[in-house]
Formats: C-alpha cells, structure tokens, sequence
C-alpha cells in the first residue's frame, strides 16, 4: 500500500467533497478526493415528531436516534447528517421547524475537522491510503481515497518540502499601504534550493514574473511575515485593480480568507511566522528585526521604515531591494528553526500545520481534546458565551533582591497534569459525593476515569514513549531533531490544558477545575518551598511553576523527595551563574552556564522604550553579570555621558507605540496617539495595528504638547535631559539601585572610588 505525507486537508461542504493534498515517499506531489457528510446533534423532547420533521428539510441525508455522552453523562440524541448543503444552515432550519428542540450540538464544527476528527487523517503525518488513480488535475496525479489503512507513527522524519520565503513592499507616501493608493514595488524570494530572487518593475511585470515563478517552483510551503493580515490581502487586491488573479495556489487559484485570521492557499501551507512573534510576549513592537534579535539569529538589517520607503525607492532602489533581501533571508532562517515544531504541533492537535500556526493556544487545545472527544463518542460543546469568574492563579514569592551567583531552577510546569490526573479532576467527574477529596477545598471528584485526566494520560505516554526513543539517538540526528520537536509540542499542549480549562471562550470551559488544579499548584509550591528551607536550602525567588535555589547538592534530595512524596514531576531546568533580582516579581536577568544572557521583564527587551534606554540598561546588565556593579555603573554613566553630551544619533532616541485601535476610541491623552492624530490632519493613513514613532522636543507643558514624529525631527530640537531623567535614568536603576547605587552616583563628576572600597 502507498504512504503519503498528508500535507493539507480542505473541503466543499457543499459538494461533500474533501480535497487531501499529500506528498507519497517517492516525492511525488498527488491530490486525494473522497466524500464526507458531515453531521450534528440535536436533543430532542419528543425524538419521533423531531425525526419526521428533519427526514423532510432540504439538505438532510438521514437522521437517527443515537445514544453520546456529554460532558460524561450518557444521552440520547439525534444525528442528523446532511448533504450538499452547509451545515450550519441545516441546523438552522431544524431550529426553526422542529417544535421540540432543547440543543444542538456541533453544527459549529467545521467540515474539514469533522473529516480529520471522523476519519482519522492526521495532517502532517504519514499514512497508509488506499487510493486509485482516477485522472490528473493541471499536472498533479488525482486519486480517490478508499480507506486509510493506518498511521505510520513510527516513521517520524517529514519529507523535504519545497519552501518559498516571500516579502513584498509597496509604495506608500503617507503611512500603512492601502489596495487603491499603493502600488506593488518590490517582491524578493528565496526557495529551500538556495535560489534568491527579487522582482522589480512595473507592476503588472514584476507581479506576472512572480507569479510565474512560484507555479515554476511549485511550493508546498509558503512562508511570509504578517502575511495573512497584510502582504496577502494587498497583494491580492493590488491584482484585481490591474486585471490581474493573484493565482498563487495550486490548480490557479487565489488565496481565500479563511478562521483565525488564516488566508488558505489550495494545495500549499501558508505559514506566517508573525503568528509565533504574537505568542511572545516579550516582543512588543512585534517586528522582523525584534524577532530575529530574540531568537539570537545572526541576521542583520539594514532597517528602513515604511515611511521611508517611497522616497528612497525614488533615490536609491538597491538599497531597498538590499533590505528586502534581508527581510526574506530572516524569514527563511527562522523557519528552518521553527519547521519542525510547528509539524509537531500539527500532527498532535490534527490541524493542517499553517492553521495551527494561526490558532491560539486555547484552540490548539480544543482540537486536541475535540479529537479525542469524537473516538470516544462524547459530544463536543457548543462554543457559548459565559461570564469569566477570576480565580486565584499561581503562587509568587518575592526575590531577594542583590547579585546572586549558581542559582538552580526547579521547573514545575508539568506538575498541573500530574495533579489533575491524580485527583482525577475533570469537568465530567466533579461530583458533591464523590470519593477523591481535594485539600483545601470543597469540590470532590469520582473515581471514573475523567475525560481530561485520558486526554493527558495519552499525552504523557506520548512523551514517555517519545524520551525512550530519544535515548537510542544521537541528538543531531534526523529522526533525533524531528522527536525533539514533538516532544516539545506535546509539553506544550499537556501544560496549557489546565489553563484552557479556565478559559471563557473554551467549549469544555469549567471555573472549578481551574480553580481546583490553580490552588493544588500553590499547595505543592509551599510544600515544596517547606522542604527546601527544612534542608537549609536558600530560596531566592519563587514564580508560579518555578523555584530558584542556590546551588547545592541536596537540591537532588529535593527533587526526589517532590517526585516519591508528592509523586510530581519537577526537573531543573537551567543553572544560572550569576543572577540579578531587583525588588520586584517577574523581573530578573541572568547569565547561563552557556554564555547567553536571559532577561525577563526588564525594559531592555520591551519595545516601548527608546534605544538608548534598552542598550543602556542591556549593557550595565551585561557588565554586572560578566564582570560586576562596578563596571555596571562605568556604563550607566557612558550613556548618561553621551546623552548630555549630544552623542546620540536620533535613530536610538525614537519611542515606538502600536496603536491599537481606531484613534477615535482613545479618551486619555498619550503621546503616540497625539502624534497620530497629527499624522492624520496631513493625510497620512493610521490604522490599528501600526506603530507610531516620535521623540520628546524641548518645550514647555505636558509630554504629549512636546513630541514630535521622529523623521520631522532635528537633533537640536532634542530635550536631551529628558532622555537622561525619564528614560536612561530609570531603566540602569532599576538594575543599580539594588546595590545601593542612587541617582546622584550616575550624574556626571561624581567619583564613586570610595563607594566601591
């Protein structure tokens, strides 16, 4: 029997027909039809009257009494599967006709998940198809699917994708591109063969040649930045306005929105990276640039801003064309650092891989457990609003503030599926009767195996089975790499569980098992901080799912005790060598054993801060951890120095802000806002999402009155003592001030040899 990759899996609920793209282990690029009628639930007071009405309504193949469960309860429903009609309509029209209606159940499901879920096809992975050729379709072999035969779990290295990487710039005098103002300037390239490309031109041309290349090329993979939201929807609509289809799908076809915010390419994955970028929030201008520095990939841009770009694509077109090179190497190389996690991904919550990327966490979740739900015949909820009721979260101690050196981190995170799996503690199992009492709380569980706690057994096995294989394996290896990754995603799903379960817009959403699990977190934290202090281990900071203790061999006593008397699982998950806390919680930086410095929290790594103050405190941060507060201080002072001394370019004293919304839904008065506004009146394009970048100018009167957008600026407009006092000044002590270090020791003349005798 034939194995193929399953690449990509869509549908015509319409037609009934499903369109699998997949891969076979020859390499060859085949399209698999099959037909699916997709179906729903509805419960039912008078299940005969119901079923007459429903076997009479257009759309409807064939309805019958079935016996489910929901949320763990045995019930007794109506299936009603339909045909040639959208699904949603179906139930819609049952609503209406049907008198004895209570609910209706997963008629909000969408067609292609009810095929992965029903038929067992898991995207990004490799299957068994029995298949027979039935034609061809512009070239690709068309096969029809008889059945799956089984999963080839085993064989874990994907095939090589063709890859495409792609940016594009248009030209815009004022502000964000928009279809019927900017124009297509440049669009560059670069393939998994090494080819880069860049098409410039007149429109029409360079969008043809483009065009043109990538049905040449024949990606599976498309890669982009802030793709689906902007580069595509332009792309796309620039086209139409030049008489042109922006056909960059398979089978000539154009991209289509589609859930989360996803364009769907047929036949190609559509990955956009900024997906990854809005997962972390330590981005905060959420850029290519600020990304690349985060995952310390040794790319370097010769940055131009969008504003800027139609004057210089006038003055110097090869150093835009230069840029946009850069901008497409980075998207490639963070790619290949992310492909097979995001694979991984894929294949565990049986979404084809660039919707994965688009979904949020709380989504991956749910098709997880949605999967699960449907082979083990439990209804999955309707998505219903409810009002959120806050909870109690983790438990965080406060730091003890000062230079640490050695300390160890004890990594808790996994310890929420442990606990729900030994209090077997489930939306399905909460029970006032119940025999599993939970401490320090009220609500008990039964003893019947719960549906969460199967979900995250299964998950746990998974990466038990997945750690024994990666111990046979040299780590470098293929199959190594691949394993790795995936035990990497199902970490991730095992561990966000607990907090989907918490989530208001979840379908399996239940208040009492978050709040259960969240207060059995903090008990295990104070257990676990008891024991240390009882070994005379010292604690130095405790944040939620994690404790930092200073190096010391009964820290192993501490482990094993939290693992056989506890019965959790805790690890350590870095060593840092040196270590600063300041005061407050959530906010450290560290030098690891591998030379690599980590910052938390701190302004250095949030983008709403000027370049100035991120260097200035990165630096004294560096030189503490490296060398010491001395040497800290020398370089809070340099900067100091340069600002009062004019020695800036103005490039590191621009803020940057994201608007967020549409400007006329800002009440209070901000600077980025009132810079904005002023954009605005001269006919530049603001929208949501942009980021507005200014400088503070001399003057008199609040800070909004006293900004100016960065490229109206000159150098002598500068309020350098601004930049000093409210920005350099407050970002190197917040790190300095723990060691004593005060303002005045940073201003100039102060000779601080004494203070450091």
């Amino acid at each position: 029997m034939p194995v193929y990759w399953i690449l990509d899996v869509s549908g015509e609920e319409e037609y009934n027909e499903v369109e699998i793209w997949a891969v076979s282990e020859e390499g060859e690029r085949v399209v698999i039809k099959d037909e699916f009628n997709p179906e729903f639930f509805i419960q039912s007071e008078n299940f005969e009257e119901d079923v007459k009405m429903i076997r009479t309504l257009k759309g409807v193949k064939d309805s019958e009494v079935v016996e489910r469960t929901f949320r763990g309860s045995p019930v007794k429903l109506v299936r009603v599967t339909t045909a040639n009609a959208r699904l949603e309509d179906v139930a819609n029209e049952v609503r209406k006709r049907c008198k004895h209606v209570l609910d209706v159940f997963q008629d909000d499901v969408r067609f292609s998940n009810q095929y992965i879920f029903k038929k067992n096809i898991i995207p990004s992975s490799w299957t068994v198809l029995d298949t027979e050729r039935t034609g061809s379709l512009n070239g690709y072999t068309l096969l029809k699917l008889n059945r799956l035969c089984s999963i080839e779990f085993e064989k874990t290295v994907f095939p090589e994708l063709r890859t495409l990487a792609f940016d594009a710039f248009f030209y815009s005098t004022k502000g964000s591109p928009d279809p019927e103002h900017s124009p297509i300037i440049s669009i560059s390239a670069m393939t998994s063969e090494n080819d880069f490309i860049n098409f410039s031109g007149d429109e029409k041309t360079l969008l043809n040649s483009f065009l043109d290349f990538v049905k040449k090329f024949d990606p599976d993979v498309i890669v982009g930045f802030n793709s689906n939201r902007k580069i595509i929807p332009l792309l796309v609509e620039r086209s139409k306005r030049i008489g042109l289809a922006f056909n960059i799908g398979r089978l000539d076809s154009e991209p289509r929105g589609s859930v989360y915010g996803h364009q769907s390419i047929r036949g190609r994955l559509n990955i956009d990276l900024y997906d990854l970028v809005e997962e972390s929030p330590e981005i905060k201008l959420e850029t290519l640039e600020e990304f690349t520095q985060f995952l310390n990939l040794p790319i370097k841009y010769d940055t131009i801003e969008e504003y800027e770009l139609a004057e210089l694509w006038s003055k110097d077109k090869m150093r835009v064309i230069k840029y946009l090179g850069q901008r497409v190497k980075g998207i490639f190389e963070i790619y290949k650092l992310v492909d097979e996690y995001i694979f991984s991904l894929s294949q565990l919550t049986c979404m084809p891989s660039d919707y994965v990327m688009a979904a949020s966490t709380g989504f991956r979740v749910e098709n997880y457990l949605s999967k699960l739900a449907v082979e083990r015949g439990e209804v999955i909820p309707s998505r219903k609003e409810v009002v959120h009721i806050p909870y109690q979260g983790g438990i965080v101690r406060s730091p003890t503030p000062g230079l640490h050196k050695n300390i160890v981190v004890l990594d808790f995170r996994s310890m929420y599926p442990s606990l729900m799996i030994k209090y077997n503690i489930s939306f399905d199992t909460i029970d006032p009767n119940g025999p599993i009492s939970v401490p320090n709380s009220n609500i008990r569980f039964s003893e019947r195996e719960g549906f969460i706690p199967h979900a995250l057994k299964r998950l746990l096995e998974e990466r038990k089975r997945i750690r024994e294989r990666l111990n046979t394996l040299p780590k470098d290896s293929p199959e190594g790499i691949v394993l790795d990754a995936r035990q990497k995603a199902v970490k991730v799903i095992s561990n966000a569980i607990y907090g989907y379960t918490g989530w208001a817009g979840a379908r399996w959403y239940t208040r009492e098992v978050a709040e259960v699990t969240a207060a059995l977190g903090r008990e295990t934290i104070l257990k676990a901080m008891g024991k240390a202090e009882e070994l005379k281990l010292k604690i130095v900071y405790g944040d939620t799912d994690s404790l930092f203790i200073k190096e010391d061999e009964k820290i192993n006593e501490l482990v094993n005790w939290i693992e056989n008397f506890l019965g959790l699982e805790v690890k350590i998950d870095k060593i840092y060598r040196t270590v600063i806390f300041t005061e407050a919680k959530k906010k450290y930086a560290g030098l690891k054993d591998d030379g690599i410095i980590e910052i938390v929290g701190l302004e250095a790594i949030r983008g709403d801060w000027s370049e100035v103050a991120k260097a200035a405190q990165r630096e004294v941060v560096e030189a503490i951890l490296r060398v010491g507060v001395e040497e800290g201080v020398r370089v809070a002072r340099r900067h100091i120095d340069n600002l009062l001394n004019q020695r800036v370019p103005l490039k590191q004293l621009i803020i940057w802000k994201q608007i967020t919304k549409s400007i006329e839904e800002y009440e209070a008065t901000a600077p980025h806002v009132e810079v904005a506004k002023k954009l605005i009146e001269e006919g530049w394009r603001i929208r949501p999402g942009d980021k507005v970048g200014y400088v503070i100018v001399k003057g008199a009167g609040r800070l909004y009155t006293r900004v100016k957008p960065y490229f109206k600026a000159e150098l002598n407009e500068i309020d350098w003592n601004y930049y000093v006092e409210k920005q350099v000044l407050p970002v190197c002590l917040r790190i300095l001030e723990v060691f004593g270090i005060k303002e005045s020791d940073l201003k100039p003349s102060k000779d601080l040899t004494a203070f450091f005798q």
